[in-house]
Formats: structure tokens, sequence, C-alpha cells
């Protein structure tokens, strides 16, 4: 072989190289999608005690700023955007409301959002009033289930050399108000909607859902074709996404407090690789300036917060709005209860109510006191503490938020304990180290609270736990809140219960995992346990015997929601406020008694 021939086959052979180097970086393309959904049109930061996260105008700097360092971005809503409707806390009445929801619009379109889908909330204000929006607007709505002028079924665009296709989707709930619209079946309309855009080559598709998870979840395992689906109305999870067959489901952000963003990496127009951030939209982030001319500064009193001031707002929902201050005047505050007291959820509670009524006194009482027993007699308390919020409180705006849970007592409004969380049973004996647990056999909760005790079970032998399910004894029989199919579960789980009762967790666990299946023999047969001698308990008068005496101490403290915890045979408190074995440890005391032990 000649030198020259050589030295060709070196030219052709890097030309080689180089050309497979362009053609994989031409074949991997990057993708974000930032989305939103159910925001309701909160206009402003939520007035949370942690977290006061939100508002459109941290929403749009954020935006500008990820759009400035990425080019390649898409910006959606997954519906439920407009003001008014029962999920919105914030209704200040019709007209506040359109004003509310139409500087909402106006924003979005300054942030430049690509597509929205319709659901239900977006007639809020009537069908003609949501026609009238969309013409007037420069984003395209969506809905491929729902007939209606203005609406597009779909959106492809073209993103960093792909097309995307946003599809969305509106809920069944929307027919009844939507003035006889006709809401097509969500899985034919995007079986058919996928086909046609696939026939138009696109590359990715995006549902934008108003759905419900629930359904999200069956949409994405049944229909063929969907890459990602934004659920606008998630379960609560506290996971950003889930990863479902092939595709992806992210969840939107309450009330926009956090911006979802999805970072995808394709090759060859496949997915090759995905990250989901929950950003949030803090305090750090400051309001875009422009925004502001467009947004004004409150709607309503609750906007305008200063620390041991009431605000009020001055000419609320226009551009000169404003907010005006004032001290507050003093309101009593007493606080039944024993001198050693320790309830970790107390001082947020009152934390809530000085947020409510800056000027309030809390003055605690000993409930052995003479003074205490008196108002545990006058009001007929069973549970310690008892809140006693002077009736003043009634005079100022803030009153609404307890008013559902206040009854007046002489000159004092007592506090109801479905608002102030933990509490005592009066004349309750104290039973250590003991944990009765009220929870159906249903639920969303229910893996999360059982995988919490079994890890508090492994490290704590001593520790006594009781389930006690939710059904109720009427005088046709026992009821269960899922219905039938819960109670059959109860059934079953209080006979595991007594014939197998170290099997009962992971099989308790196994079955909210699958709650949806009937195929409750799997999980049984799993962990060895015989389905037969099950079911023989369950269909018989032993298994509504064994029901009966799991539920007496429902019955008795009158509780009938779930997941509680009675810690140590007389203080009850919402499982959600515990999230590790820690808390519950501390609680129960037992982090004490083991250091005890280990001396």
């Amino acid at each position: 072989m000649t030198a020259r021939n050589q030295k060709l086959i070196k030219i052709s052979l890097l030309v080689t190289g180089y050309w497979l180097l362009f053609s994989a970086h031409c074949f991997a393309e990057k993708i974000t999608i930032l989305y939103t959904g159910s925001t309701h049109a909160a206009l402003y930061h939520c007035d949370c005690p942690v977290q006061p996260d939100g508002g459109v105008g941290r929403r749009m700097a954020k935006v500008k700023e990820l759009r400035d360092k990425n080019p390649n971005v898409i910006l959606v809503d997954a519906g439920g955007f407009f003001a008014g409707g029962e999920p919105d806390e914030h209704s200040q009445g019709v007209q506040l409301d359109k004003t509310r929801t139409e500087i909402n619009l106006k924003a979005l379109e300054l942030m430049g959002y690509d597509a929205v889908a319709v659901g239900d909330d977006e007639f809020n204000f009537g069908r003609d009033y949501l026609s009238a929006q969309i013409k007037k607007s420069k984003i395209a709505f969506l809905s491929c289930n729902l007939k209606m002028d203005g609406l597009k079924p779909y959106l492809i665009k073209k993103v960093s050399g792909l097309n995307v296709a946003l599809i969305g989707l509106t809920n069944p709930q929307t027919k009844a108000k939507s003035d006889g619209l006709e809401v097509e079946d969500p899985y034919q309309a995007l079986a058919r909607t996928i086909s046609e855009v696939k026939t138009n080559k696109a590359d990715l598709v995006v549902v934008l859902s108003y759905l419900g998870e629930e359904e999200d979840t069956k949409l994405i395992t049944q229909i063929d074709g969907v890459d990602v689906i934004v659920s606008a109305r998630p379960q609560d999870s506290k996971e950003p996404f889930s990863k479902i067959g092939k595709g992806i489901l992210v969840r939107a952000s309450w009330q926009g407090r956090h911006l979802g963003k999805l970072n995808m990496e394709l090759e060859n127009k496949k997915i090759k690789e995905t990250k989901v951030e929950d950003i949030r939209l803090s305090n750090e982030i400051a309001d875009w300036p422009q925004l502001k001319k467009q947004v004004p500064a409150c709607f309503e009193d609750s906007a305008c917060r200063k620390e041991g001031l009431i605000g009020k707002c001055l000419n609320p929902g226009k551009i000169n709005s404003s907010c005006g201050y004032e001290k507050p005047k003093q309101i009593s505050l007493l606080v039944i209860q024993p001198k050693d007291i320790k309830d970790v959820q107390q001082e947020k509670f009152l934390s809530f109510l000085r947020k409510l009524f800056p000027g309030l006194q809390v003055n605690f009482v000993d409930s052995d006191s003479a003074a205490g027993k008196s108002w545990i007699v006058r009001t007929q308390a069973k549970l310690l503490p008892v809140y006693l919020i002077a009736k003043e409180a009634d005079t100022q705006g803030e009153f609404k938020d307890i008013k559902d849970f206040a009854e007046l007592k002489d000159d004092y409004y007592c506090l109801s304990p479905r608002l102030s969380g933990g509490l005592i049973f009066i004349g309750r004996p104290r039973i250590a180290h003991t944990l009765d647990v009220f929870m159906g056999t249903k639920g969303n909760k229910g893996s999360e609270v059982l995988s919490l005790l079994r890890d508090l079970r492994a490290g704590h032998k001593e520790l006594g736990i009781k389930l006690h399910y939710l059904a109720i004894e009427t005088q046709n029989g026992f009821a269960a809140p899922g219905g039938i199919a819960e109670l059959e579960e109860d059934m079953r789980q209080v006979c595991l219960g007594k014939y197998q009762p170290d099997k009962l967790w992971d099989y308790a666990l196994c079955r909210f995992k699958n709650q949806d299946s009937s195929w409750w023999e799997v999980c049984a047969e799993q962990f060895g346990i015989n389905p037969t001698a099950i079911k023989k308990c369950a269909l018989s008068q032993e298994g509504l015997d064994l029901l009966r005496e799991n539920i007496g101490l429902n019955k008795e403290l009158e509780i009938s929601i779930g997941p509680v915890f009675l810690v140590n045979n007389n203080e009850v408190y919402a499982a959600k406020n515990f999230s590790r074995v820690e808390e519950l440890e501390k609680l129960l005391g037992l982090v004490g008694h083991i250091e005890k032990n280990k001396d």
C-alpha cells in the first residue's frame, strides 16, 4: 500500500469518526417542560406558617430565568386556572373573582404560556364567559374530549427539532356546568387524538389532564403513546412524579406554590432520560417588576399581612389597591390544660391563631385548678386542651376561617378538637407504651402509615400496637367508608389478626399497595397465609363478632375518621402530623425508656 493510499485511509477514518460524533450529537435532543395546574387564579403567595410560597410575580421571574438559560422550553397549565368555585379559598364573589381571573389570564400571556387545558372550573362563570376569554387570549385552550368554539384538541409545537404534541383532557364534571356541552369519554378521545397527532408527525405526546390522578394513572397504562401526563388534580403525594409503564406522570402544585420542571433528553426521538424538579417559589425569588403593573396589590384583607398589625385591603381588585394597617384589638384566649402537657402540635396551632388574630392574648389555666375544673364542667369538654377565644373575635374578618369550628359558650367561643389537633381524654387512664391506630383498609395514606408503624414495631418489641378499622355498625348491619369492598377487607384482616397476627402487617401493606385489585389471595399466598381459612372466618358469625370487638373503641371515643393515633390510651393525634419513627418514639416516651434500659 502506497504512502498516499495510507494517508487517504487515515483521512477517511478521521472524517467517519467526526461524522459519527456529529450524528450522535444531532440525535440527542433536550427539552424542558414547565407546568402548573389547579392554581385557581392564586395571584399572591400563600399565607402559610411554613413556606409561604407561590404568586404569579415569582413564577414569572423564575420562568424568565429558566428561559434565558434554555430556549427549548414549553410552558403549560393542566387546568383549574380560573377563580371561583368550591376549591378557590380566595373567592370574593362573582365580580371580584372574574376580575382576578382576567388578571391571571393576562399574567399567563405575559409569561408566555403555550397551552392550557380546560377543566370544569373554567366554567365557573358560565359557557359564554369562557368563550369570551378564549377569543381574547393569545394562549391555546385545549381539550380533545370537549367540543366548543375556540377550543383545540391539541397543539403541536416544534422545539429543539422535535414535534411535541400537547393534548388537553377535560373532566366529566364539566357537563353539569357547561350548559349542555357533551363531554366525550376521555379514553376514546385520547386514543383517537394520539393517532391523529402521530399522523401529523408528533415525536412526543404530552397530555394536560384535569381528570384527577386516579384516572390519569389508568390512562397512561391503558392508552398507547402517552409519554407524559401533567396531572392538575394530584393525590396527596410527597413525590413530584411517578414513572408508570413507559410514561411519566408529573404532579402540579396546588395554587401554583411550586413550578414543575421536567427535563427530558431524547435520542433518535426516544426518551432516554428524565429529571423532574419541584421548584419552590419562595420569598427568595423577587417578583418580576413588570408584572406589578398588571396585578393589584390585593383583592382581600387576608393579602395584607404585617406582624402585630391588622391589614385591610383598600380598593380591592383595582390597580390602585393598597394595604392599610392598624393596631389590633386585644382578644383573649383561655387554654385549659394540665401543667405538664407535652402537645407537640400546640405551638403550631397557637401560631395559626395569632396570625388570624394579631392581638391574641393567651392565658393558660391548670385543668386541675378550681377555675379549670369549672370551665370543663361549663363547656362539657371531653378532651384537653380546651381552647376558649373571646366573643369579640367574631368582629374580626378572619373569624370566618374558624367559625365552623367555634361554638359559643357564655362570653367565649369553644374551639372544636377537629381544629386544634393533639388532645388528652379527660378521665381516661394512661397506659404506657400502647398505640391504637384508627384507619381504613383503603385510602391514600394507609401505606405510609403502616410502613412507619412497621419500622416502629421492629425497634420496640415492648410496644403494643393495635389496628382499629373504620367500619360502623348500624341497625341494618355493618358499613365502611369505602363500601362493601372495604368492609370485606376489614373482615379478612380482623380474622388474620386473630389466627396469624405475625402475618397481618405484611399482608395489610401488600393490600394497600394493591387496594384496587380484588385478588386479595395473591397477597395472602405471598406471605404463607391460607386464604381458605381466612375466607371461612370472614364469612361467618365469628368474623362479625371480631369486627364488632375491633371497632368498639372507635364507638367509645367517637372516632370515625383516620388515620388517627391514640397514644398511651389517653392522647389522640392525627397521623398526618408524623412522618418519622423518631417523632413517634418521642410522643410515646420510648426514647427515654430505651436510654434508661441501656444504662
